[in-house]
């Protein structure tokens, strides 16, 4: 299981972004400028992506490859089994943290 301490620690930089309205790579490299020592970390609900219907997966995950590159840690939320099992096979799970869904 991942560690998601970072996500209740205060002094981390966790910034919750809305894809469909923010350019993620933009604003990775502008957080990070701003402090390079401590990576932001970018939570993004997956639920309701338009990129995914419009472009497809592939788009999505160019985008957060190029958003991780300009200095964000991905943290990604309400993923669901498709967007999951594509991450899978692209192997992506590995590099992007997918922060599990609560039980009922």
């Amino acid at each position: 299981m991942l560690d998601f301490s970072s996500l209740s620690d205060p002094a981390a930089r966790v910034y919750t972004i809305d894809l469909n309205h923010t350019d993620p790579v933009r604003l990775a490299g502008r957080l990070y400028k701003s402090n390079p020592e401590q990576r932001p970390q970018l939570l993004i609900d997956c639920q309701h992506l338009e990129c995914v219907r419009t472009r497809g997966v592939s788009y999505l995950a160019s985008q957060l490859l190029l958003t991780r590159q300009a200095g964000a840690d991905i943290l990604l939320y309400n993923v669901d089994a498709v967007l999951c099992r594509a991450l899978r096979l692209l192997q992506l799970h590995q590099i992007f943290r997918v922060v599990p869904a609560p039980t009922a």
